[in-house]
């Protein structure tokens, strides 16, 4: 074996219905090939990453957030394998590929440095959403549906009819507002929800986050409207209800608890702090 690679496989058995699992083998005797040392840790996670020259996580955005969110540092290249029920990360990271490529750039790819952000000491990298955006991921959950575009824009039709927004205070690199909140998001990628481009600027390596504030939206306008961000077509035009800027600190406060997301993993609290972290983790990719 070449003793100058020591690959840390971590495989997520349980995402993307038993894909990471299956594509588990197939990418064992891809390393084999090349005559790398690997060892495969399926449903569980290493004690540390000490001896390891490489790490490869086999999920979906799930799985890659609660790896990075365990090991907080990683020090050594991250491969991407996106077979989990949610990709928008290996999407934003890779691009369009299949498993064969997949494969190939998590042990070859060109090693880049890319943001990440960090909400309420949790790490991520393609974006936080307070507010709506936060009751989608609940009711997802509650409904076990994390399946994609379909089940995600099922449950935003849905919610819209009955949403209510909440007093919020926001603060964004010193600059106070207050506000009832629709929907606030704060974006390292372009896309999260099995596709819905929130961010549609946003890049990955820029040491900024594309923050989006959406007020207090009637009924009829959240229905007109939805469409269009999904297509990435509301920084377009000017919208009242809407403000874009670019940002590194952000800080909300509310009475309220608000219902958030961080990479399509639920959370709640009254306060969230978000900051950027400039290069925090390095990923093998396709771009240079």
């Amino acid at each position: 074996m070449n003793s100058t690679r020591n690959i840390a496989i971590v495989c997520n058995p349980k995402s993307g219905k038993g894909k990471p699992l299956q594509l588990l083998p197939l990418f064992e005797k891809y390393v084999t090939q090349h005559q790398f040392n690997f060892q495969s840790f399926t449903g569980n996670l290493p004690n540390n990453l000490n001896n390891f020259t490489d790490l490869v996580i086999m999920g979906g955005d799930g799985t890659i957030n609660y790896t990075l969110n365990h090991f907080k540092h990683i020090n050594i290249p991250i491969g991407i394998i996106g077979c989990g029920t949610g990709n928008d990360i290996a999407s934003l990271l890779l691009g369009k590929q299949s498993n064969q490529q997949q494969f190939e750039i998590a042990l070859f790819g060109a090693i880049q440095k890319v943001d990440a952000g960090m909400c309420n000491q949790k790490l991520f990298i393609n974006g936080v959403g307070i507010g709506f955006d936060g009751w989608v991921v609940k009711r997802l959950l509650a409904k076990n549906l994390l399946q994609g575009k379909a089940a995600y824009y099922s449950t935003v039709i849905s919610l819209l009819l009955f949403y209510n927004e909440t007093k919020v205070s926001i603060n964004i690199d010193g600059e106070q507002s207050e506000t009832n909140l629709f929907m606030l998001s704060a974006a390292n990628g372009k896309t999260y929800g099995g596709g819905f481009k929130v961010a549609p600027l946003a890049e990955v390596n820029d040491g900024l986050l594309e923050i989006i504030v959406v007020d207090k939206l009637p009924v009829l306008k959240r229905l007109k409207y939805l469409p269009v961000i999904e297509n990435g077509k509301h920084l377009d035009q000017p919208l009242s209800f809407l403000r874009y800027k670019t940002g590194k600190k952000i800080s909300l406060q509310s009475t309220q608890k608000l219902k958030a997301h961080l990479d399509g993993e639920y959370m709640e609290a009254n306060s969230f702090d978000i900051e950027i972290l400039p290069q925090f983790i390095s990923i093998r990719t396709t771009w240079v």
